[in-house]
């Protein structure tokens, strides 16, 4: 399976003029949707951990060290963070490429 969350927050390139295109139309996507999901489908302590994680860097000890909860805690708290991120970042990656490969051909 597609890690969409960790393409997400660590960037990763792309070669190729056709798969710049869809990376760049991708992260533009998942720019608008990601908040979204994490606002709206995630408990509260899901986004605290996956915030620490990705927007702040922090290993796992120290998120656990921070909430005052065990790393495998933490741990499970991310895991099903991305889980839910992944499934619907899945659908919404899947439209995007019908919506893409609609309109080059009409081009």
């Amino acid at each position: 399976m597609v890690d969409f969350v960790d393409d997400y927050y660590y960037d990763v390139g792309v070669v190729g003029c056709e798969e710049e295109d869809r990376a760049r139309a991708k992260r533009k996507a998942f720019e608008y949707v990601v908040p979204l999901i994490i606002k709206n489908e995630l408990t509260q302590q899901q986004s605290i951990c996956l915030r620490y994680k990705y927007i702040n860097g922090k290993s796992q000890n120290e998120i656990a060290d921070i909430l005052k909860l065990s790393q495998p805690t933490v741990s499970r708290h991310i895991n099903a963070a991305k889980d839910v991120l992944n499934n619907s970042l899945k659908y919404c990656y899947i439209a995007l490429s019908k919506g893409i490969d609609e309109y080059q051909r009409e081009q």
